[in-house]
């Protein structure tokens, strides 16, 4: 059987997602291939050495150049703050490594730009917009394929998150402007504005505002010294595809007791409606008659069995790193699914245009 060993670049919550999503991989599909752990990097490989071991990993370093110079390596994961992402990426294709990059491709469209440019086109590579994979997602897409509700007239995205409302919430590179580039609208935003672009295309216009509602945190846990937050924690996008579907997206931060990643899609023959937190299947209501069966699209097939679940997040993720894999291998039958770097490029375009405007304001 053919191995993929994997250079993982940072071990903070999203590394250990894809760790948890390549483990189990074998035990949840039968592939000609597997996944192999080769190398953990990190900046405190002697902290992490042991729990790193223990996760089946053959080798622990601070050093990304030293990982992916080894004869072993095929795959880069890149999971670090988004400003370190490029230079992540230009190691990955200097040696000829394969490419799977958390989002956004950098801190900013200027320095994404430089990066996807930099990065060898004959050389598989794939951004983290998991969403794609998501099983309400991808019915989604194919009830529209079908044109079930219809022509298309609106989209409305609320992607809610909740954990920096807390002011004692310390201080971390997720809020850091030099490290993240932006907050909710470049962390979240991406995935909502994404699923946009996946179902409709293009978009002709976008504008929107964003906000900083807590604008300081202490340093560190318990520490009395605060430090200026200068990234949202909210906004609000308005847009309209060059196809004509208008709509709004909400990203929040701070929405305390509403999290959701709640979609509403209008047509002209009725409505598709679903929380992405919970629903695997959307919710169709049409004006008149009933939808005889939900589609089946042939991407479910990359999601764990229903019996298998890790929870839709850890799913999604699951079935975007197999897809990975699976074009890595050259056997790709999901044309159209995988988020490549022109994808993300495009949203994060999006992202900036409207904090742009904001600037200009």
């Amino acid at each position: 059987m053919k191995k993929i060993p994997f250079v993982l670049h940072g071990f903070g919550t999203i590394a250990k997602t894809h760790i948890v999503a390549l483990r189990t991989l074998p035990v949840l599909k039968k592939t000609p291939f597997v996944p192999v752990l080769d190398t953990l990097v990190t900046r405190k490989p002697d902290v992490h050495k042991e729990q790193a071991l223990a996760m089946g990993f053959a080798h622990i370093t601070d050093d990304i150049e030293e990982a992916v110079s080894r004869e072993s390596a095929a795959a880069v994961s890149v999971c670090t703050p988004n400003a370190l992402h490029p230079e992540s990426i230009r190691v990955a294709g200097d040696a000829g490594k394969a490419l799977y990059c958390e989002k956004p491709i950098a801190d900013n469209y200027y320095e994404s730009v430089q990066a996807a440019d930099q990065y060898p086109n004959h050389l598989t590579a794939q951004v983290a917009l998991m969403f794609r994979y998501h099983p309400a997602v991808q019915r989604t897409s194919e009830l529209l394929r079908q044109q079930s509700i219809g022509q298309v007239l609106q989209c409305k995205i609320s992607y809610l998150r909740s954990g920096y409302l807390d002011q004692e919430r310390p201080f971390s590179w997720r809020v850091s402007s030099e490290l993240s580039g932006g907050g909710a609208i470049t962390d979240i935003g991406v995935h909502a504005l994404d699923l946009i672009c996946h179902w409709f295309g293009d978009l002709a216009q976008i504008g929107g505002t964003t906000e900083t509602f807590v604008n300081e945190r202490p340093a560190q846990s318990g520490d009395e010294r605060k430090v200026a937050i200068q990234v949202d924690d909210w906004a609000a996008i308005n847009f309209e595809t060059v196809t004509g579907v208008r709509g709004m997206v909400e990203v929040s931060r701070i929405a305390w007791g509403s999290d959701a990643f709640a979609v509403q899609i209008v047509g002209t023959k009725g409505s598709i409606v679903m929380d992405l937190e919970k629903d695997v299947i959307p919710q169709v209501h049409l004006l008149r008659g009933a939808l005889t069966h939900m589609p089946e699209p042939v991407g479910l097939k990359l999601l764990p069995d229903a019996k298998a679940t890790m929870g839709v997040f850890v799913d999604s993720h699951f079935a975007a790193l197999y897809h990975f894999m699976l074009r890595l291998a050259g056997d790709d039958e999901f044309a159209g699914l995988a988020p490549t770097l022109a994808d993300a490029l495009r949203v994060e375009k999006y992202v900036d245009q409207v904090r742009k405007k904001e600037w200009e304001r």
